[in-house]
């Protein structure tokens, strides 16, 4: 091992002093690639399919005869290099026994004799003693590596590593689904004006609006709007199933959802019979997974990780000996059967040009085989390359999309083919050692911006077997805080590989498993009734305020074009808004789903963020060309919307129609709605404050709403804050997940900053009226909070955010007893029984929550220039 890790950092033969002459030598005739034998191999190139191998014996003799340390005669040598070419040969003709040449589910790899090793000190770390080894144990147990818009899932893997790839943008759905001559139509939800209205889904209605009407529908959708408005008036409330509120559900036809790239595979070629001291980990704080494992006295290592700054992926396969590298590769697309994928092989690179069945989006991966060592060969075909022989051996590999985040309506951009090529071709005329550097340092610029520690900072035990004492109550105190600080830490990680800039939002769901996501199912799109919030409530608190910026970069690249759409064709309004569920595609209209399809103050929530990385960063310049300008659209809308509380002239404002987030009637004004608005005009009136505003009429517009606005927190009759503001309508017994009527306890705090006056109507004597106090809505918050128990009841759906969100309240209520026992129900379902910790299926936001909650039971800051270090 001693040997393997003196060579780990050389890259491309710098160990090797003959390979290096040999390297110059040739240098003079050919370009160093990989292709050309630079270190004494051979070239290899593929013309449809046909294999022609130049030796760099045969073509420099003198280079062999003259050369001090070689060994060999020259006979002997090209008979060895004849020897490993036949052997190349015949693995490429023969079918492997692991792998198709088609995407498939993961396989079983066949049970190797394996003597677990030492574990090593660990600071931030997943670490094992064994691999994942099928389709359920990579997600069980895999390994998440990302650079923003590429994400991997990394096994592990003895004989067998298939690294399942995951790309953002790799989404079905859009405006492409209207170029598909052949794209079969999409089933119609639940249509807008009742169970037998197709009206919206005609055959010759094919342009993508993002949920919108066309502008000849228009009218209609708005009276639409206003009958429900009116039915409110007059009723209070109306049903969610009632015909009119149906006629509010959108289009979704198109809407699309993540699907799967397709996968790497890395084959070893000659089996190990045993395999001793197997240990694998994902180290945090570099950004690197590695595998290591010995075969009799040799010891071997593999190092991966996606690097941000060169946009590609890496694994490196290195041994202690030299001549002991022996693998075959394989990039296999997920579009074979669904789409038309193109194989190629130029220069042991290879790549898959696919497009997507249902839209002909283009996707294209590629990667290129790098050998390091003087003895080894290297053979190719389109779908294949086989090495052997080699002391080192290094795959770069990237993938793209034919999707263009600026690229609004049709998001169309060119093939991704140039830019893929470009990014391999400076990886590939580097040297490994720099490149793992320079991701290990972008990396850590971001991780090392927090520090936490809860009295343990190294882990002894692998991370299943830690689940497991602490599951069981066979660990220390400091081993199980331990597993806490390490949840808070790998939510960071996650942010860090997932959201860069330049890349799309952490959607949650379906970045590292779009298997697992329905078609155009809109809950595995970015949905922003809490999860997509969630994902980045970790951010501000723990240095990684650079994540938010795809947050920022989505608002204005897409919601708000669209969103301005939306709201003069549904609403006759200025502004922009979105609802609750969106894609890569702009959808920020309703969409059909019975009890959730319905937030319009969605954009007032994304805004919050802006607003905080202004509190954060302190940074004028972002306040004043991007976080006002997202806040004064989405304000504008709610100034041109806002009615009078029960239709009166002279009542208080409201939000109509309100609905409570997944359950509940349709009403006016419910605490959630109320509590977001207010939140928006009161950030945009203090950013005028920096920034100023020549627009004297929105300025007092501005300010004269929020004088007049219901507040969102009234005490109900078994004193609990009224979810419904205006109807006392909550039951005690219910356990939904949603908290959306304390918003304004976390992740707002403005209940913290009540003052005890409510407005009143303005034929009044009094401009306001004591109402209760800060102290009393405090305490209806705990009341509320307490009868929706810890989200773990079948009511619930048993999700992991409900969890997350309960432990965040409890924690800003200053109830650390309540907040920890929420941490614990949220481990015992989504922990305790994923080795990696996360459960795929529940999605990152609950995570990335708790994580979020915990860093809240340590230190609090609910105001700029106010922090609380709770002991």
């Amino acid at each position: 091992m001693d040997r393997l890790l003196q060579q780990q950092r050389l890259g491309h033969g710098q160990g090797r002093r003959h390979g290096r002459m040999l390297l110059l030598a040739v240098a003079a005739t050919a370009a160093a690639t990989v292709t050309l034998c630079v270190h004494g191999q051979q070239q290899a190139a593929v013309d449809n399919n046909k294999l022609i191998i130049q030796d760099a014996a045969t073509s420099f003799p003198s280079l062999f005869d003259n050369h001090a340390d070689l060994q060999d005669t020259k006979k002997e040598r090209l008979q060895a290099l004849q020897d490993l070419k036949s052997q190349c040969q015949e693995i490429l003709d023969t079918p492997s026994s692991f792998s198709s040449t088609t995407y498939k589910p993961f396989q079983h790899e066949p049970a190797l004799s394996t003597l677990a090793g030492p574990p090593e000190n660990s600071t931030w770390r997943l670490w094992y003693r064994k691999w994942a080894d099928s389709a359920e144990g990579i997600e069980e147990a895999g390994f998440l590596l990302g650079n923003g818009r590429t994400q991997v899932l990394v096994g592990g893997g003895v004989h067998l590593e298939r690294i399942r790839l995951s790309e953002e943008s790799c989404w079905s759905g859009g405006p492409g689904v209207d170029r598909v001559a052949n794209a079969p139509p999409p089933p119609p939800p639940s249509p807008p004006g009742g169970d037998d209205d197709t009206s919206h889904y005609d055959d010759d209605e094919k342009q993508y609006r993002g949920g919108n009407v066309p502008v000849e529908e228009a009218p209609q959708r708005q009276e639409a709007f206003e009958k429900v408005r009116r039915a409110i008036k007059e009723k209070r409330l109306v049903k969610t199933k009632d015909g009119i509120v149906k006629s509010l559900r959108g289009d979704e036809r198109a809407f699309g959802s993540q699907v799967a790239f397709g996968e790497l595979v890395v084959e070893e070629v000659r089996k190990f019979e045993t395999v001793r001291n197997y240990r694998r980990e994902l180290n945090l704080e570099t950004g690197v997974a590695t595998v290591t494992f010995s075969v009799g006295d040799l010891q071997y290592k593999r190092e991966h990780f996606c690097s941000y700054p060169d946009a590609v992926c890496v694994m490196r396969l290195q041994a202690s000996e030299p001549k002991s590298i022996n693998i075959k590769v394989s990039l296999n697309s997920a579009h074979d059967e669904t789409g038309t994928a193109e194989y190629t092989n130029v220069h042991n690179r290879l790549g898959v040009h696919a497009h997507i069945g249902s839209n002909n989006m283009t996707t294209e991966a590629m990667v290129t085989v790098t050998t390091e060592g003087a003895s080894g060969v290297s053979l190719a075909n389109n779908r294949q390359v086989v090495a052997l022989g080699f002391d080192a051996v290094t795959l770069y590999y990237t993938m793209g999309t034919g999707w263009n985040l600026g690229g609004y309506p049709s998001f169309e951009d060119k093939d991704p083919h140039d830019r893929l090529t470009s990014a391999l071709d400076k990886m590939v005329g580097g040297f490994y050692g720099d490149q793992y550097l320079k991701h290990v340092k972008d990396h850590q610029t971001l991780f090392q911006e927090f520090r936490l520690d809860l009295g343990k900072t190294e882990n002894k035990l692998p991370t299943n077997e830690l689940l497991t004492a602490v599951e069981w109550h066979r660990a220390e105190v400091e081993e199980e805080l331990y597993l806490d600080a390490l949840m808070v830490q790998y939510g960071r990680y996650l942010l860090i590989a997932s959201s860069r800039p330049g890349s799309l939002p952490l959607s949650g769901r379906s970045l590292w498993s779009p298997d697992n996501v329905g078609a155009d199912d809109p809950s595995a799109g970015y949905k922003m009734d809490i999860d997509l919030q969630m994902n980045y409530w970790l951010a501000e608190s723990t240095g990684l305020g650079e994540t938010v910026t795809p947050v920022i970069d989505y608002m204005e690249s897409l919601l708000v074009s669209r969103g301005q759409d939306t709201a003069a064709l549904l609403y006759g309004a200025r502004g922009w808004l979105t609802h609750p569920y969106s894609n890569i595609w702009a959808h920020t209209g309703p969409t059909s789903q019975s009890e959730t399809f319905y937030l319009p103050t969605a954009a007032a929530w994304l805004c919050q963020h802006a607003w905080d990385r202004y509190l954060y960063s302190q940074d004028y310049y972002f306040l004043r060309d991007h976080a006002y300008k997202l806040m004064k659209g989405a304000a504008q809308f709610w100034l041109d919307t806002l009615v009078r509380q029960h239709g009166q002239e002279d009542g208080l404002l409201v939000v109509s129609p309100s609905f409570a987030s997944g359950h509940g009637p349709v009403t006016e004004g419910t605490a959630m709605d109320q509590q977001l608005v207010w939140q928006l005009l009161n950030n945009t009136l203090e950013a005028i404050a920096v920034i100023g505003e020549r627009d004297r009429v929105f300025v007092q517009n501005l300010t004269s709403t929020l004088e007049t606005l219901v507040p969102g927190f009234k005490i109900g009759n078994w004193g609990q804050l009224q979810e419904w503001s205006g109807l006392d309508l909550d039951d005690p017994n219910e356990r939904h997940p949603h908290l959306g009527h304390l918003w304004g306890v976390y992740p707002g705090s403005q209940l913290f900053f009540w003052n005890g006056s409510v407005p009143v109507p303005t034929d009044g004597d009094q401009d306001e009226e004591q109402g209760p106090s800060k102290e009393e809505l405090l305490e209806a918050a705990r009341e509320s909070l307490r009868h929706r128990g810890m989200g773990d009841r079948p009511q619930g759906g048993n999700m992991g955010w409900a969890k997350s969100w309960r432990a965040a309240a409890w924690a800003r209520l200053g109830d650390g007893r309540l907040a920890y026992t929420a941490v614990e129900t949220f481990k015992r379902d989504h922990i305790y029984e994923h080795a990696n910790l996360l459960d795929f299926e529940d999605g990152l936001s609950g995570l990335l929550g708790v994580g979020a909650a915990m860093v809240e039971m340590v230190i609090q800051s609910r105001a700029p220039g106010l922090v609380d270090i709770l002991t």
